[in-house]
């Protein structure tokens, strides 16, 4: 307990220190659980799509990737999940309070897939992977 107004001061200044590093935490959980969600619902052949499914920090992807892993009639689905959600954990891994967190994909049919143009995947896993880290925004628990 503080004795002093600078005491008081003091401890107020480290515990708001805390919050700004567990906001950040609490958005890379979010951020987690939403690409995490993307790269296993997204429709698969190629996996050309899914592997599109990029984190950056500060600004969004302006170009698409080769597959992780080209398959054939969803072949390599597993695998270049695996691999999308380890290139969004190790982008995630940098980042500090105060940056922004980015999920994109920027493959032009991207939006089809999520009006359910292919029989993989109903209509809409894309807002379902938003909602899902909504609910994920629920669980955080930021002491203070």
């Amino acid at each position: 307990m503080a004795r002093t107004l600078t005491d008081l001061a003091n401890d107020l200044e480290r515990r708001v220190g805390t919050l700004d590093k567990q906001a950040s935490d609490a958005a890379v959980e979010v951020a987690l659980t939403i690409i995490g969600d993307l790269v296993f619902k997204t429709p698969v052949d190629t996996s050309k799509a899914l592997s599109n499914w990029q984190v950056t920090l500060n600004e969004p992807v302006s170009d698409s990737i080769a597959p992780f892993y080209p398959g054939k009639g969803g072949s390599t689905q597993k695998a270049s999940a695996q691999a999308a959600l380890n290139a969004a954990r190790a982008v995630l891994r940098g980042k500090k309070p105060g940056d922004k967190i980015y999920l994109s994909n920027v493959l032009p049919y991207i939006r089809r897939l999520n009006d359910g143009y292919s029989g993989q995947a109903p209509a809409g896993f894309v807002e379902r992977a938003a909602l899902l880290g909504r609910k994920q925004t629920k669980k955080v628990k930021i002491k203070f």
